[in-house]
């Protein structure tokens, strides 16, 4: 059945699941090329979102990725061991670790940022200038959509 939610052509598919596929796609080559680069998304992620506070705690760090702290656990201590991240005690509050990037995590993590982002681009197409307004705000209604719909659900 042409257009069927299981219709294997991305030509006749319906556009939701075109765009669950494509989406798919870029991040599978997205984890390829960081993987490259001995990251895992979750690591990268972590460095990004470290390089740009001054430093937070294990909680804050799992809220700003949307994972759970355990998920992160082993990712924090892969990074400090390799001299990217460091724990450090809150000096107000004792009980709270901080995390911050090392000037390694950042040199690692613009190594693999850079790359990453020239092999997309090279990889991607680039919307016509007309289009591209349009399928950002499509995208962006993707988004404050779902994330709505997340959180009737939860």
């Amino acid at each position: 059945m042409p257009g069927s939610l299981f219709e294997p052509d991305p030509q006749l598919m319906p556009l939701h699941r075109l765009l669950a596929r494509a989406g798919q796609a870029v991040g599978r080559y997205s984890r390829r090329t960081i993987g490259a680069h001995g990251l895992t998304v979750t690591a990268l992620g972590v460095l990004g979102v470290l390089a740009d506070t001054e430093a937070v705690s294990h909680r804050e760090l799992s809220g700003h990725l949307g994972i759970a702290p355990a998920t992160l656990t082993p990712v924090v201590d892969a990074l400090e061991a390799t001299g990217e991240l460091l724990r450090e005690r809150d000096r107000d509050d004792r009980r709270v670790v901080r995390l911050r990037i090392t000037p390694r995590g950042r040199d690692r993590l613009a190594a693999a940022h850079d790359d990453v982002t020239r092999r997309v681009r090279t990889v991607l197409p680039d919307p016509a200038p007309q289009d591209a307004e349009i399928v950002r705000r499509y995208l962006l209604a993707v988004l404050a959509a779902t994330a709505d719909a997340e959180s009737e659900i939860l």
